[in-house]
């Protein structure tokens, strides 16, 4: 995360710069009664911090529904879909990617109005929230590319704790509890428009993003007949992985934000 700070306080300075509501212009920016629901979309890159510590970016979609609670506090319903990417040449000698589609509840509060400096036409909101990540991930040799590790396969079944197989088998993605914790800043575009940045850190409740487990190189030797490895493993017993992403986007409001 340290890494996508700079990157995100440039972005910001950049969207602020761009934008046509300049101190020039005579806009009134007083406050609306009530603050309008709205749609956002966003694209960017991930980061996937696993057990294959060499990171990869990969492409993302975003799509977010906004509604107000108060003046301060929003609650918000984000969902993602997209890939992470991660590899290692040393002791996995592996390169991972796994599909993923994530949905989530979270509620954002408006940074600036917290300290009573609130103003329409920037916000800084910090945002934390629950959800869930669906994904399907494999891990293959870095030079061959053959397969060496997944997380699906006609042999995979549901499980509450990593060990006990519950239901029928061939689960074709996995399901994990997310926490999502990010911060994102936005600039008036227009009375019914923003443009912002956004950066999130995803905690989720597994080992498997990246088809690996900690200390275990071991591969599958009959991909098409042997149940993956990454299955039969308790998840207390491991480090769980982590997903960032570093995005721009675009909120459209159902209403004047400001007179």
């Amino acid at each position: 995360m340290n890494r996508c700070l700079p990157a995100l306080i440039g972005l910001q300075m950049l969207l602020s710069c761009c934008s046509p509501l300049q101190a020039q212009r005579k806009t009134d920016l007083s406050a609306h009664p009530g603050q309008p629901a709205a749609i956002s979309v966003r694209t960017g890159f991930t980061l996937l911090y696993g057990d294959l510590e060499d990171l990869a970016s990969a492409p993302f979609l975003g799509v977010s529904l906004l509604v107000p609670v108060t003046q301060i506090f929003t609650v918000e319903l984000p969902a993602e879909i997209g890939t992470l990417k991660s590899r290692q040449t040393g002791f996995y000698h592996s390169q991972s990617k796994a599909r993923f589609f994530q949905t989530a509840l979270v509620v954002s509060a408006d940074f600036l109005k917290v300290l009573g400096k609130g103003h329409k036409r920037v916000e800084i909101r910090p945002y934390a929230g629950g959800g869930l990540l669906f994904f399907s991930a494999e891990a293959r040799h870095l030079t061959t590319g053959n397969l060496q590790r997944q997380t699906n396969n006609r042999f995979s079944h549901r499980s509450r704790d990593g060990l006990e197989a519950r239901g029928k088998a061939g689960i074709k993605r996995t399901h994990e509890w997310v926490w999502p914790l990010g911060i994102r800043t936005s600039t008036a575009l227009s009375r019914r428009a923003s443009v912002f940045g956004d950066l999130r850190l995803n905690l989720v409740r597994t080992d498997k993003l990246d088809a690996t487990r900690d200390d275990d190189n071991r591969t599958m030797p009959a991909p098409e007949s042997s149940p993956a490895f990454t299955e039969g493993n308790h998840y207390g017993k491991n480090s769980a992985d982590k997903w960032a992403y570093l995005s721009v986007g675009i909120n459209f409001y159902f209403g004047d934000r400001f007179k």
